[in-house]
């Protein structure tokens, strides 16, 4: 299965449930105490990656993508965010972009070349429309967030490619169809976007990435003396350089037969008060919105580099617009840039008041007395967690207040059932040290669930190597005259056959044997091993913890023993 976007890697999570108390949508689900990425509900902002404090949320990485391809294809140019201006602020445009050419690219081009002809196309599309709200389609954030939790809005979207797959399709249709195209900048949801067109852009890489990619191959762009080549292509972009900040659509957006009303909102809870009983039937007026929905713009994305004032930035971005006049820009009346936008709703499915109650009840709440809605679980109310409970995204041990009063009603039974153990307190019954028992046992499974991940990955390059090697010897057996069609054609599987047939052939010549079925052996008997150990593991670690609860308890008998007021007998 494809790694999405945004992904969990459950032994860095603490179970803290803070991306479930900073998730915009809820789009989490809590399962062995680890907290998952929801890919339906998801809209791919990217917070969680920004606020887990283990690094647990984390961005796919495009680079070992990017490099493949361009290792296959002879003609790469990079779709350059146009939030660069604010990320890459010490350097010239020149630095830049030879630097970007020193990984490989054949060329730089700006994002903002799409923008400017999507905004040309929405201004048409608005002038022929009926009066109404319309909704710009620039930030996919936005556009998932429509499709998924205001889906009345969805018609509102106005139905036209993003400007990041807008300018694939002007690049393709400029330089042929064969070119490839990756994007770069600070969005996470482009990620999303490249998934659903991967017809226009191949693949979509983060500023973060850009940079750490530099770090990599030794590459100091603020080192290079640009060449002559090294500009911006097929032609330097004007008001769409504006795109990444609030607004910097809307002078772009005009229209000569009709007024068009403009506004500007930026960051999601303003966002969802704008079009929350937003009514979008206009008897004369159209409203154009444009939403993005990170503080700010694009500015403030979540893959951003720099951590400069959003006022810094902002006028990094309107300097380099001045500093730029317009290009002269062939016809592209041809392009076509329209899509369709369906709704997908994914907001909370009603439940029976006595489905709640039985939710409510499973955690010792059985009157609003009860309902502390202290958020410790993550959600704002008890009761939507207990919507959580009943739709499978939470467990009952996410309620703070529920697993205090169940350690309380345990301790003294627990106290009975604890097996002899080494195990050193203090005067006071606390736990100064303990066995490394515990730490062991983790480090062996850490070690074959390691090995296992070996295992697996030679396997799948296995399997990836056989699937695609009947294309690859048709390859050989392809007329000269018709070898590039037919690469051209199965791209993709020549692709992934080279890059297992590589991988194998590393393995190979390290010394290791190429033996499929004693991989799948070991892995069985790892896998077998590692959930023994596992049960062992959390058996040893439930009878720490009771040891814990217990000293807690007696140090609050202790307390209540202490401040219980002594009887001191009668006067005399």
């Amino acid at each position: 299965m494809d790694l999405k976007p945004i992904y969990t890697e459950p032994e860095n999570c603490q179970d803290c449930y803070k991306c479930v108390r900073e998730c915009p949508v809820k789009a989490i689900q809590i399962e062995d105490n680890k907290a998952y990425i929801i890919e339906e509900r998801c809209i791919y902002c990217g917070h969680c990656t920004q606020v887990c404090p283990t690094g647990a949320k984390k961005i796919r990485d495009g680079v070992s993508r990017t490099r493949l391809i361009l290792q296959n294809y002879p003609r790469v140019i990079l779709s350059l965010a146009p939030s660069w201006a604010c990320e890459f602020e010490d350097l010239s445009i020149g630095q830049l972009i030879a630097a970007i050419r020193k990984l490989g690219f054949s060329g730089v081009s700006e994002t903002a070349i799409g923008a400017e002809l999507v905004s040309s196309r929405v201004s048409d599309y608005l002038q022929q429309s009926q009066p109404g709200v319309y909704i710009s389609s620039a930030c996919p954030v936005v556009v998932e967030y429509i499709r998924k939790y205001s889906t009345e809005h969805t018609p509102a979207i106005t139905p036209m490619l993003s400007p990041m797959l807008a300018h694939a399709r002007i690049l393709k249709d400029y330089y042929g169809n064969d070119l490839k195209v990756i994007f770069a900048g600070p969005c996470i949801c482009k990620k999303l976007e490249a998934d659903h067109f991967k017809d226009l852009v191949e693949v979509a890489i983060t500023f973060k990435d850009l940079k750490n990619w530099f770090e990599k191959e030794n590459i100091h762009p603020e080192q290079l003396a640009p060449a002559a080549e090294d500009h911006f292509i097929p032609w330097q972009a004007g008001i769409g350089s504006l795109y990444p900040v609030e607004g910097g659509m809307l002078p772009g957006i005009d229209g000569e037969s009709k007024k068009i009303v403009k506004m500007a909102f930026s960051d999601l809870s303003n966002i969802k008060d704008v079009i929350k009983n937003l009514d979008t039937r206009r008897e004369k007026d159209t409203i154009f919105l444009e939403l993005l929905a990170c503080k700010g713009g694009c500015i403030n994305g979540p893959a951003k580099l720099s951590q400069t004032s959003l006022a810094i930035k902002r006028y990094n971005i309107q300097q380099h617009r001045a500093a730029h006049p317009e290009s002269t820009v062939p016809d592209l009346g041809h392009i076509d840039l329209t899509t369709t936008f369906k709704a997908y709703d994914c907001s909370a499915a009603r439940h029976t008041e006595e489905e709640i109650k039985q939710a409510l009840s499973a955690v010792g709440k059985n009157s609003p007395e009860d309902e502390l809605n202290c958020s410790g679980c993550g959600y704002d109310s008890c009761r939507d967690f207990a919507v959580a409970l009943v739709e499978g995204r939470a467990e009952e041990n996410m309620c703070v207040s529920y697993m205090r009063r169940v350690a309380h009603d345990k301790a003294t039974v627990l106290l009975q059932k604890i097996p002899a153990g080494v195990l050193l307190v203090d005067n006071d019954l606390k736990i100064s040290d303990m066995n490394s028992s515990y730490y062991d046992l983790r480090g062996k499974i850490v070690q074959a669930e390691r090995r296992i991940a070996v295992l697996t990955e030679r396997g799948e390059m296995w399997a990836q190597y056989n699937e695609y090697k009947t294309v690859h010897k048709q390859l050989a057996r392809v007329k000269p005259e018709k070898r590039e069609l037919f690469e051209q054609r199965h791209s993709r599987e020549l692709i992934l056959y080279d890059a297992a047939a590589r991988y194998l052939k590393e393995l190979k010549d390290s010394g290791e044997e190429i033996t499929p079925k004693a991989w799948q052996r070991e892995i069985d008997l790892l896998t077998a091993q590692k959930q023994v150990d596992t049960i062992d593991m959390k058996a040893m670690r439930e009878e720490l913890k009771a040891v814990e609860r217990l000293r807690k308890a007696a140090d609050q008998l202790a307390r209540q023993e202490r401040d219980k007021p002594r009887d001191r007998g009668p006067e005399r």
